[in-house]
């Protein structure tokens, strides 16, 4: 039976990482026409190690699925814990790359590590992410893990020096505070998604993943997308609309329906829901967006929640749907009727919270 080394961990940690990621080894190839060609490697996973592998690759399918990663993974018979398969897989990252021919010889040793299912602290900007910045996230998950003893909330991307291997740009919202942040739950949701390419591609690692931690599509906690009344409230939206009609056109009827038939009511955090919204007519921005965001992923559209400090006459919190389509996310903003598709009433983010898939106050 496989042996893991055991280490029991305090409650999650934050992390903010800097310094360098590792860039895949390059490959030099000059006089090739001088070289013995190379017999073609066939691809199999006839280790535990590989074995390993097939299961992370298997947990991206069940996410596909079900819309989140399974709890456990089974590896040669013996269940491994979400947090044991996430520090796994980073170890097997590294070592996939820094021993391409023997990686399956010695079994990696995991350790058991507690991480957070927090929606918060997912500020990474960009759709994709790229194979140079999966391997620094890796790194920083397994380094942070290994010296604290627990899984960190997120990973920070540096975004201040163009020249450091784990830059990214800053979000393109008019925002002053704003960390390119990725939680726990996506990083986990990007490792098994690289691992899923990478056996269904024979080994090979792909040049960029999506970054989405969901599919921004189900039913999530006060934006049931099968409740009676958002089903009702978005066909009534949309009953204009010509039969072929696009998915912009529909998110854009969508958008107007919320704004023009639904008032906003001051006060904080959820109180209603989607359907309490839609049958009052009414709320705060939290609820008019969990109404809105019903309608679209009832429609088939993905939604997700948009988080910050927006500019107005003075800094307030707001909660703001954005709505896929045509390959680009658009700011929809209910609340204010002078908003207009992609043009909100605020002038920008005094702080970027966060975008979440679910919202969770």
């Amino acid at each position: 039976m496989k042996k893991f080394t055991l280490l029991f961990f305090a409650s999650a940690l934050v992390l903010s990482a800097c310094g360098c990621g590792k860039s895949v080894p390059a490959k030099t190839d000059d006089n090739t026409s001088e070289q013995p060609q190379e017999q073609e490697k066939t691809f199999s996973l006839d280790s535990y190690n590989g074995h390993f592998v097939e299961a992370i690759s298997a947990a991206y399918d069940y996410f596909e699925e079900n819309g989140k990663l399974p709890n456990t993974i089974n590896v040669d018979g013996l269940s491994v814990t979400k947090g044991r398969y996430i520090v796994g897989a980073c170890m097997l990252l590294d070592k996939i790359q820094k021993e391409p021919d023997t990686w399956q010889d010695n079994d990696i040793e995991t350790i058991q590590a507690a991480g957070g299912e927090d929606y918060r602290w997912n500020t990474f900007d960009p759709d994709v992410i790229d194979f140079q910045h999966i391997n620094f996230m890796a790194e920083k998950l397994l380094n942070f893990t290994i010296e604290r003893k627990s899984l960190p909330n997120y990973v920070t991307f540096p975004s201040t020096d163009p020249a450091s291997p784990g830059y990214l740009p800053q979000l393109t919202m008019v925002v002053t505070k704003h960390e390119n942040t990725m939680n726990l739950r996506a990083c986990a949701v990007v490792l098994a998604r690289t691992f899923n390419y990478f056996v269904k591609n024979k080994g090979q690692w792909p040049t960029e993943v999506s970054s989405w931690p969901a599919s921004y599509l189900g039913s999530t906690s006060h934006c049931p997308i099968d409740a009676p009344e958002v089903i009702a409230a978005r066909d009534e939206a949309i009953a204009g609309l010509p039969a072929n009609a696009t998915d912009r056109q529909k998110a854009e009827a969508i958008y107007e329906y919320a704004r023009d038939k639904w008032e906003w009511e001051n006060y904080m955090n959820t109180k209603k829901g989607a359907v309490e919204t839609i049958k009052q007519k009414g709320g705060n921005c939290c609820d008019l967006t969990h109404a809105t965001i019903a309608m679209c992923r009832a429609t088939g559209i993905p939604a997700r929640y948009l988080h910050g400090q927006c500019y107005y006459s003075s800094v307030e919190g707001h909660v703001i749907p954005e709505i896929y389509v045509d390959g680009k996310w658009w700011i929809a903003d209910p609340t204010n009727n002078d908003s207009t598709w992609g043009t909100p009433k605020w002038k920008g983010m005094e702080t970027f919270n966060g975008r979440y898939y679910e919202l969770e106050f």
